[in-house]
């Protein structure tokens, strides 16, 4: 069975690379004495993953995350191997073994990592101090340091968090806030176009009522004219007819009304 292909998590590679960043600014650059940063790199990669890989894979994550860093192989071997006893003479481990998984889980509480990280490089220390019979110096210091600038970011996250914490409290009520302002002008828009609607149907009821009120009165007003019309030409037909009655009876020898001598006479 083949051996499944080496690879970071998402979170994994995140924290390699601010550890990486920490190193790569605490440790400078030395062509020649690749040592303590192969070993504080190497010491990352193992409390990131909890585990050790080959001086390929360190070769690798090397090449991605540190590229000036060019060890030799022979020198990730032996900082692996150095790894590698050192954990074995811890008289503890912090870590726990998931149900059928050997894989390593971080501690979850702060404090009690943080303790437990202090007590590992207490020993640490002190087997150094024992092998050496001084003591190394640059690595307390370092070790040290590290310890101080783990604390001062945990401080610094927590009061980031509460500050993001207040900030989306205030975020979600503005943001409830301007829900509700929406809701009610979204019903106040919803009653205006109610009564544009009822209006425009008014007036469109009034002008079709309208329209037919003129068209009517313009039927009316012909129906009239055209009887005017007719009368018209009837009382012109009843003058002539009644000329020609007039002029047969005054042929005929009737006498002349009073009125229409005087209006002759005139």
């Amino acid at each position: 069975m083949s051996r499944p292909a080496f690879s970071l998590t998402d979170a994994q590679a995140r924290a390699l690379t601010l550890r990486t960043a920490e190193l790569l600014a605490l440790i400078p650059l030395a062509p020649r004495n690749h040592r303590p940063f192969v070993r504080a790199f190497l010491r990352a990669v193992q409390e990131i993953t909890g585990k050790l890989y080959s001086p390929s894979i360190y070769h690798r994550l090397l090449s991605a995350y540190a590229q000036d860093r060019r060890p030799s192989t022979s020198t990730l071997a032996t900082e692996k191997q150095a790894l590698a006893n050192e954990i074995a003479s811890m008289p503890t481990t912090v870590a726990i073994l998931d149900e059928g998984n050997a894989a390593l889980r971080p501690l979850e509480d702060s404090s009690l990592l943080r303790a437990v990280v202090a007590d590992v490089i207490e020993s640490t220390l002190l087997r150094v101090a024992r092998s050496t019979g001084q003591g190394d110096l640059a690595q307390v210091n370092f070790y040290a340091s590290r310890l101080r600038e783990a604390e001062v970011q945990v401080r610094e996250l927590r009061l980031n968090c509460a500050r993001l914490t207040a900030e989306l409290e205030v975020a979600h009520q503005s943001i409830q806030a301007q829900t509700e302002e929406t809701e009610g002008s979204a019903k106040v828009l919803s009653q205006h176009l109610m009564t544009v609607a009822k209006l425009t149907s008014e007036v469109s009821d009034i002008r079709t009522f309208a329209l037919q009120s003129i068209d009517e009165a313009r039927g009316e007003a012909r129906s009239w004219k055209e009887r005017c019309s007719a009368i018209e030409a009837q009382r012109q037909k009843d003058l002539l007819l009644l000329e020609t009655y007039r002029q047969q009876a005054y042929r005929q020898g009737a006498s002349i009304p009073a009125a229409l001598a005087n209006d002759k006479l005139l």
